[in-house]
């Protein structure tokens, strides 16, 4: 049972040989052909495209989004810097994290305070699929995708009424309680998810690695509530109309190696957002979407220094944001076959940060956009799309970014596929205001890039992706020391520079056994000094092997590998870890699934990144990973 649900991998070996003309739009995901119905048909032409199902996301055992991103996007880094609901380095293809643009349903989830983004807030129960982009984007999405982006699709009506509801203990310990409902009303399409994990989390550091007067309690603990519900509303047979809500509570400690005995942060955020749609003919279809994010944190922090002084530097304080958005745009089909998007887009932003002693003023910026996808009958193999777009930003900077790809099909089973674009980043608030103990710069400019991906697709008796990259970027936004105790931010005066290559191959052995292996180089390397930029590691790897026993039980070990990178000037990474798991159906019905994993199978030691505290740190430590943990996950499907 588990071959053919986990990524729909038997499907690789069924691909016809008229699957790559079809003008329907498909993705080819490592040899799954995904058929999407959505607004924008054939935007990822000529671009590699990974997509992670919910079968997939449920196969791998997972209630954190990045240990599943890590499994299945080759050439993706996904590493939470102190274990779930923390702070993340996310590198695609040699990029930094603010290089990769987040969506929800097609909505901005990026933040215009710092640039990072927060996934752990999305109940992976509400999600139908991931779809993770490479190469530039920007032409339809905007700013920060320069790299790719990674869109997160949340589940709608199945067709039918349908829950689920699961529960999950390790031995940190962490418990996960998470349900999911949907049904129909009449016209109304409803889907209901909520969701509670709390954990009492490991220690990040070892005992002598704290300072004396540090919390009694090493270890890391959280506790992160989530309440969400889609409405989907068939206004007429033209019209479709859908609501999403998402509300999330959560207490995450923030420990600290220096002094402190508490630090945590209290967070609340919620995100919204509305799509209407009007199919106006057969040939012309009409979008408008709104968008909200409101994001509330409030910090506190207290320490004891050597002499037995407390001191409260911090006591609910806030920091936050708020975040709107609106896009309008047609998609259009001619008669011949052709295709237009236009589009305008609006986004407005104002944030705050007592911690860091800054107020964000109200933030606009308007974008317009077009692609055109000719249908070439001169060159039936062959599907190519032109797109660009200008960006009116913050401190009346204009910035025009535009696109060529193309996708052909070679043979049947093999298909070519190539991405010229540029791109770019907007600076974010920390990075333009004064801030506590930095600087900010009013007159930086975005950051400029262009990328050239290609890439082959194989469909035969193995499913083979190879995708190799190139680009740079100009005016990098870097922080700059002014003295020990004061920084600043500046565009680098030189460029940086990424290329490398991802592999994925995928193999059934036979109906029982099916193998899969990935791997990525990621050179990026600034030119001033020659060095990797920071927190990218030049190699990555995953492997994986599966075995279906019977339709009841499925086993699987995996392993992978991170290479060393550089944080704070120190070398972490360079580990591999291991996986084992089972999977089982506890009735004939198959509505009762139960599952065993142990991830660090070996408990080996990880020094998975480097933590040093603002500017009070007297000296970098390594921060490891989770030791050895053994996880059990029950699901009942109703």
């Amino acid at each position: 049972m588990y071959l053919k649900t986990w990524g729909l991998a038997l499907t690789l070996l069924a691909v016809n040989n008229a699957a790559f003309a079809d003008d329907i739009e498909k993705i080819t995901v490592h040899g799954v052909q995904y058929q999407d119905d959505g607004t924008y048909q054939n935007v990822t032409l000529g671009s590699d495209v990974t997509i992670i199902s919910s079968e997939m996301i449920q196969a791998a055992g997972a209630v954190d989004i990045n240990k599943v991103l890590s499994q299945f996007v080759p050439g993706l880094f996904a590493n939470g810097r102190a274990g779930r609901h923390t702070d993340t380095d996310y590198a695609l293809q040699g990029s930094r994290p603010q290089d990769i643009l987040w969506l929800l349903d097609g909505n901005r989830l990026n933040n215009r305070l710092y640039g990072s983004t927060y996934t752990d807030s999305i109940n992976p129960m509400i999600i139908e699929r991931i779809e993770v982009i490479k190469g530039a984007q920007s032409v339809i999405h905007g700013s920060e995708a320069i790299a790719g982006i990674i869109n997160i699709i949340t589940k709608s009506y199945q067709h039918d009424d349908r829950g689920e509801v699961s529960l999950v203990a390790d031995t940190l310990p962490s418990y996960d309680l998470s349900a999911f409902v949907s049904s129909e009303i009449n016209d109304l399409q409803i889907s209901l998810a909520a969701s509670s994990s709390q954990s009492e989390g490991y220690a990040l550091w070892p005992d002598e690695e704290y300072s004396p007067t540090a919390a009694l309690d090493k270890e890391r603990g959280y506790r992160m509530n989530n309440l969400n519900a889609k409405i989907k509303w068939s206004i007429s047979d033209a019209q479709q109309l859908t609501i999403f809500a998402q509300y999330n509570d959560g207490l995450l400690e923030r420990p600290l190696a220096y002094n402190a005995i508490l630090s945590e942060n209290d967070r609340k955020q919620t995100l919204a957002y509305a799509d209407w749609q009007l199919q106006v003919s057969d040939q012309l279809l009409l979008q408008t979407k709104l968008s909200y994010q409101h994001w509330d944190s409030h910090y506190s922090e207290i320490t004891k220094e050597a002499d037995g002084k407390v001191d409260v530097p911090y006591w609910d304080q806030y920091w936050g944001f708020k975040d709107y958005g609106a896009l309008v745009s047609a998609n259009y089909h001619t008669q011949a076959g052709s295709q237009w998007i236009l589009g305008g887009q609006y986004e407005q932003f104002e944030g705050a940060d007592e911690v860091m002693h800054f107020t964000t003023p109200t933030d606009r910026t308007y974008a317009l956009f077009s692609q055109y996808q000719p249908k070439l009958s001169s060159l039936p193999d062959t599907q190519l799309s032109l797109g660009a777009r200008v960006n009116k930003l913050v401190n009346d900077e204009s910035i025009w970014v535009g696109s060529i790809a193309l996708t052909h099909d070679i043979t049947s089973q093999l298909q070519l596929k190539a991405n010229l674009g540029n791109g770019y980043r907007q600076p974010t608030a920390s990075e333009l205001y004064q801030q506590l103990g930095t600087l900010g710069n009013p007159d930086l400019v975005a950051e400029t890039s262009e990328s050239i991906n290609i890439g082959f697709n194989y469909q035969g008796d193995i499913s083979l992706t190879v995708d190799s990259f190139w680009r740079n970027i100009d005016n990098l936004i870097e922080q700059r020391a002014l003295s020990d105790t004061q920084f600043t931010y500046s565009n680098l005066n030189g460029r940086v520079e990424s290329y490398g290559i991802d592999i994925h191959l995928v193999k059934a052995f036979s109906a029982k056994w099916l193998m899969e292996l990935s791997a990525g180089y990621a050179h990026a390397e600034r030119k001033d000094n020659g060095q990797q930029i920071e927190r990218v590691p030049k190699y990555t790897g995953f492997a994986k092997l599966n075995y279906e026993m019977n339709d009841d039980v499925t086993l699987w070990v995996s392993g992978q590998y991170v290479g060393e990178f550089l944080d704070y000037g120190l070398t972490a990474g360079d580990y591999m870890l291991t996986n084992i798991g089972l999977q089982t159906w506890l009735s004939a019905k198959q509505n009762q699934q139960l599952q065993l994993t142990i991830d660090n199978l070996f408990d080996s030691e990880v020094p998975q990144s480097i933590f040093k505290h603002g500017h009070r740190a007297e000296y970098p430590i390594e921060t490891m990973g989770a030791p050895r943990t053994l996880q059990l996950q029950y699901k009942y499907f109703f």
